[in-house]
């Protein structure tokens, strides 16, 4: 969610979660159930017209489990050049958004499209959340910092787009890509977690970033300690970064403390599509892992949130 400077929130105490401290999701309260609502839409970013839609429908579900929340129906959000591409295609992403949907147990009610130059797909997702909701900056000095995916698919996807990613990498962010984070919220819930931000356009850093603002606190990053995903470096080497990463990094370098290289941050600073989730963990939690999430597996320690520096990010 972003916020506007010159947009006034709305204001209302059944509001939970609101414009006023944006979020991955809105909550509003109705009776005693905290509905959550969040949308979320792009252009292709594989060549796959039936994996793009599932990497839609994963990235649109995502910011729901962030929030702790159970999606519960999607309304589909559809841009098409229906003069320049077939609704054969159109039919093959739409095939992997609902797919992905019955995956997550999330049922497409409807949507609305329109006729556009460039095709976009996405979902409007309305959820619940049943007990606590968790927000992405509730952190705590001392708590530890997870990670459940590793970092690079804007890299990869971007090399897919300049037709020279290999077929390996192609197959490997796929999978990241589709890979639900429902299994990422329940081991946030199950170990107590503080806060949970799902890492996505604003990439690693800036979703931590947006973890410690306003807090009065810092965060230590051990980069060693943070998943890559294989052959980013073989892409770096060869001029392949997106251009949001690259707003992400001139936004973010002057709140970095660190003595590594230029091509070390912009990793940790590129745009993610259904990135892991970041998540805080108070440092006295005996934490349980299960054969969904397991530790240097699929889910990696990275470092700490500490009252060192005052909102900034130390990557050793």
């Amino acid at each position: 969610m972003t916020q506007f400077k010159n947009h006034n929130a709305t204001k209302s105490p059944n509001i939970l979660v609101g414009l006023d401290n944006p979020d991955d999701g809105g909550v509003i309260e109705v009776g005693n159930q905290k509905i959550i609502q969040t949308v979320d839409f792009f252009t292709p970013i594989l060549d796959n017209p039936y994996d793009w839609g599932r990497v839609a429908a994963a990235n649109a579900l995502s910011d729901v489990y962030a929030m702790g929340g159970e999606p519960l129906s999607a309304l589909q959000l559809v841009c098409w050049p229906r003069n320049d591409i077939s609704f054969d295609i159109l039919s093959e992403v739409i095939k992997g958004g609902l797919d992905t949907m019955e995956e997550a147990n999330c049922k497409i009610i409807g949507g609305h499209s329109i006729d556009d130059k460039e095709p976009k797909y996405g979902f409007s997702i309305t959820g619940i959340i049943k007990d606590k909701i968790f927000k992405n900056n509730e952190i705590f000095n001392g708590d530890k910092l997870f990670l459940t995916k590793p970092i690079g698919t804007g890299i990869i996807t971007t090399a897919i787009k300049k037709g020279i990613a290999s077929e390996e990498s192609i197959k490997l962010v796929t999978e990241i890509m589709t890979n639900l984070n429902n299994r990422s919220r329940d081991f946030s819930i199950k170990n107590k977690a503080s806060a949970i931000t799902d890492i996505t356009g604003f990439g690693l850093l800036g979703h931590l970033y947006e973890m410690i603002k306003n807090t009065d606190l810092s965060a230590k990053i051990k980069f060693d300690n943070v998943p890559l995903i294989e052959d980013i470096h073989e892409y770096l080497d060869n001029g392949i970064y997106p251009s949001g990463s690259l707003r992400n990094y001139d936004y973010l370098k002057d709140k970095v403390v660190t003595d590594l290289d230029e091509e070390s941050i912009k990793i940790l600073c590129d745009a993610q599509t259904n990135g892991g989730f970041l998540i805080a963990i108070p440092n006295n939690e005996n934490l349980i892992f299960s054969d969904d999430l397991r530790l240097g597996h699929n889910i990696w320690e990275i470092g700490e949130i500490n009252s060192e520096y005052n909102e900034k990010i130390n990557i050793i």
